[in-house]
Parts: C-alpha cells; structure tokens; sequence
C-alpha cells in the first residue's frame, strides 16, 4: 500500500447516514444553530435547538449542519457518521 493510499483510507467518508447531533448537558439555548441550519432544527419554548431525526439527506443539509457546528459557542453540535 502506498503512503498515500493510507492517506485516502484515513479520511473520514461521507456518508449517506450522516446526522446532526448534539450533547443537551453542553448546549446554553443561544439559538445560532436554528439560524443556520433551519431545514434541520427548529427551537423550544426555551431557545433549545430540537434537531430533525432523520440523517441529512442532501449537500444542501450537509452545509447547513456544518455551518451550525462551526458557529456553535459552546461546541454542543457534532455531525455523525
């Protein structure tokens, strides 16, 4: 196997079955992620992010849960594989 073989094998791919999640005990409810992934989460009566069950299902979604985890202040929001 070639060094970069094992370079290509080592990135994680993207997956069908990706999704959104997030850790409740880490989040404060500020609310950004609703703001940039609204396809994907909507907000309690408390500003806590309720997130779509269902894996994402298009580039679209992919970019909107990405951007979400990235603005996250707390770090409470993960795409899983």
């Amino acid at each position: 196997m070639s060094r970069h073989a094992a370079v290509r094998e080592a990135r994680p791919a993207k997956s069908a079955d990706a999704a959104l999640r997030i850790d409740p005990a880490i989040c404060d409810g500020v609310g950004i992620c609703a703001h940039l992934a609204s396809d994907l989460i909507t907000v309690d009566s408390w500003g806590y992010p309720i997130l779509r069950a269902e894996p994402l299902r298009s580039g679209s979604e992919r970019r909107q849960a990405e951007a979400a985890v990235a603005a996250c202040p707390r770090k409470a929001l993960h795409i899983t594989t």
